[in-house]
């Protein structure tokens, strides 16, 4: 499992859990400013895959 999936992942988890998309939005630009882009590409996904 690579890192974009791990993150992916975990971003469901929280989802699931209750966080909100807004929550996932603010992780994603984190993330982005830490330049992990990895990570910006699965959370991406994420609100992606929930927001449909």
């Amino acid at each position: 499992m690579d890192v974009t999936d791990k993150f992916y992942q975990k971003s469901i988890a929280k989802l699931e859990k209750g966080a909100t998309i807004n929550e996932l939005y603010e992780l994603l630009y984190k993330y982005e400013r830490m330049e992990n882009y990895d990570a910006c590409a699965g959370i991406h996904k994420a609100i992606k895959d929930k927001s449909n």
